[in-house]
């Protein structure tokens, strides 16, 4: 088309169309371990979902991986109902360099199953609405 384009392969979305779906883009938390990167893991469960329940789709979770110290959003995954409709929006997030804390901001029509990222997002801060707080820590676990 006459113009030179870059892709970066690591905000390529991959999908998996099974029962639940799976979703992902970015960095792998063992990829992040062995590149020596600082990270926090923000998580939600769909279970704690109000849109999942009511639908019957319990299960699955969103988990997210971004730098302890810039909160650059390092790798999305999602496991449960329409994981691959979900992963666009962190694609996005991504190619606009986001940090995770826009993510956490971005106010979601509830009932949604996309409340669950911004959930998860609340969660890399400690600040998660709609789950207990966790004592463990963040740093780089599983």
């Amino acid at each position: 088309m006459g113009k030179s384009r870059e892709i970066d392969y690591r905000r390529i979305p991959t999908c998996v169309y099974t029962l639940p779906e799976i979703a992902s883009v970015g960095m792998r938390e063992r990829e992040a371990r062995e590149s020596g990167l600082d990270f926090h893991i923000g998580r939600f469960p769909y279970r704690a979902s109000g849109k999942a329940v009511a639908m019957g789709e319990p299960e699955g979770f969103v988990k997210i991986i971004a730098d302890t110290e810039s909160g650059e959003i390092l790798g999305v995954h999602i496991l449960g109902e329409n994981a691959a409709d979900l992963i666009g929006e962190c694609v996005l997030a991504m190619n606009l360099e986001a940090a995770i804390e826009d993510l956490a901001e971005v106010v979601k029509a509830h009932p949604t199953f996309s409340e669950a990222i911004a959930e998860a997002a609340l969660d890399w801060s400690r600040i998660s609405i709609h789950q207990p707080r966790k004592k463990i820590p963040r740093k780089g676990t599983s």
